[in-house]
């Protein structure tokens, strides 16, 4: 039985001048959706990249900024990028020092106009005397790019609730139509249904068993339709204590939320993807801690328990070798690198030493199969691999965030990877396009965060954040 929540209006606080005007008689039909997963805000049909860092705004350091980089026939460039800020216009609130803006991203059509809109979670943001209320803004796709914003405040503040740490999109009720569940450092998560610039037409409260007050670094959100019912379900990570040993856990909450099925694996990141080919998304979890990810097939009966696989750089076929403190699996995302129609995955390994330079960092890109995730064909990628622009450098952390999203639109997904501590922590980010062998260097790109147009001083963290499922969150 599909579910509906309606409640008074939530409050919005809106937009860009000239988006409540009338749409003339012959209005230019809607863009086709996006492709699920894909990221497309202008509707051009190119896979656009969005990610975020802590640039200063306006004086006000530590602001934040998102940056969309539109896709083309050659992936992303350097001159076809919007940066968007609490200092844009139409876009709500005001830049304030280290509000983080964007630090959680999120990208699906929440309004069903055909153009992707970014969720731009801001859980440090200062709501009334309150410096880590939180906030979420819903920014606007067109064909122009991002045009406005709207507010969707937290509906029941509580001191330090960093609302907004995680946000995520998916058709949890199975009626066509995306919602936007938003999680903060409590033990709830809220869904809001039928948003739009006017605000939410509805909305409820999950109150989940993960334990409140959970570290930040435990605490995740991915969505995926695991037994292909039509309705996207739910995960949920952090800290457990209903198995009396408060380790990290993931709760699977199927579509229109019943009872949980509790995943015995921290997610410090998690990303939905289908790797078997099978119809119905598997969940990939990233337990750097432990140095491993965790793959769950999709069944008929959802995710089991029982059924995860785990993959480590011993794996037969993975690149490298398992040292104390890699932190393979800071950063997993998900998407058909290769187009053989199987998702692959790319998981972040930011801690890596290569050669003898020291927390440089990497990616690993695992391949999918009808076995499901393996390291079979897997390839590493690094700032020392021949045809990645740079050169390796202690502590650039390279892969501590990463994204698999077709940007030229050839049916294969391309490499996005962060390294936040680049340049004194400037921050850069790289772009490696998929082909039918794996992650290419031909036509590969990067960016500085001056080069990208927002900041030259330190302390940017360029790419800190992306949209990393490939379900939309």
């Amino acid at each position: 039985m599909r579910h509906r929540h309606h409640a008074a209006p939530v409050l919005a606080v809106t937009l860009a001048a000239g988006l409540l005007t009338a749409l003339p008689a012959h209005a230019a039909p809607a863009p086709a959706p996006a492709p699920r997963g894909q990221s497309d805000v202008n509707g051009d049909g190119y896979g656009d990249l969005v990610t975020a860092s802590e640039a200063a705004v306006a004086g006000a350091r530590g602001a934040g900024a998102v940056v969309v980089h539109t896709g083309g026939s050659g992936g992303i460039a350097s001159g076809r990028r919007q940066i968007v800020t609490q200092d844009s216009p139409g876009v709500p609130g005001a830049p304030e020092e280290d509000d983080q803006f964007g630090s959680a991203l999120a990208t699906g059509d929440l309004n069903g106009d055909g153009f992707t809109d970014v969720v731009a979670g801001t859980p440090h943001e200062k709501v009334g005397e309150d410096a880590d209320g939180g906030t979420v803004a819903v920014l606007w796709g067109s064909k122009s790019g991002i045009g406005g914003g709207t507010t969707l405040p937290d509906p029941a503040p509580e001191a330090h609730d960093a609302y907004g740490s995680r946000v995520a999109v998916g058709d949890f009720d199975g009626d066509g139509h995306p919602e936007l569940a938003v999680g903060s450092a409590g033990d709830d998560v809220w869904i809001f249904d039928g948003v739009t610039a006017a605000g939410a037409e509805g909305r409820r409260e999950l109150t989940t068993d993960i334990a409140p007050d959970s570290s930040e670094y435990y605490r995740s959100l991915a969505v995926g339709d695991f037994d292909a019912d039509g309705r996207d379900d739910l995960v949920v990570g952090g800290r457990y204590d209903k198995d009396g040993t408060y380790d990290g856990a993931s709760l699977v909450y199927p579509g229109a939320f019943g009872a949980y099925t509790a995943l015995p694996d921290e997610a410090h990141a998690a990303v939905t993807g289908d790797f078997d080919g099978d119809g119905r998304d598997d969940l990939l979890l990233g337990s750097p801690d432990d140095n491993e990810v965790t793959v769950y097939p999709g069944g008929a009966g959802g995710l089991r328990p029982t059924g995860g696989r785990t993959l480590t750089q011993d794996s037969a076929g993975v690149p490298g070798v398992t040292e104390p403190e890699d932190a393979f699996g800071e950063a997993v995302a998900a998407g058909d690198v290769d187009g053989d129609g199987y998702d692959d995955a790319a998981v972040g390994v930011e801690f890596e030493t290569v050669g003898t330079v020291p927390n440089t960092g990497e990616v690993v890109l695992l391949r999918g199969s009808a076995g499901g995730l393996t390291g079979t064909g897997a390839q590493v990628v690094h700032q020392d691999t021949a045809g990645v622009p740079g050169a390796g450098e202690p502590y650039d952390r390279f892969g501590s965030a990463v994204r698999l999203t077709d940007t030229d639109r050839d049916g294969r997904a391309d490499l996005a990877a962060a390294a936040p501590m680049e340049n004194t922590s400037n921050g850069a980010l790289w772009s490696l396009r998929g082909s039918a062998h794996g992650v290419g260097t031909s036509g590969a790109v990067s960016f500085s965060a001056a080069t990208a147009g927002i900041s030259k001083e330190p302390y940017t963290y360029f790419g800190r954040s992306m949209p990393t499922s490939a379900h939309g969150s």
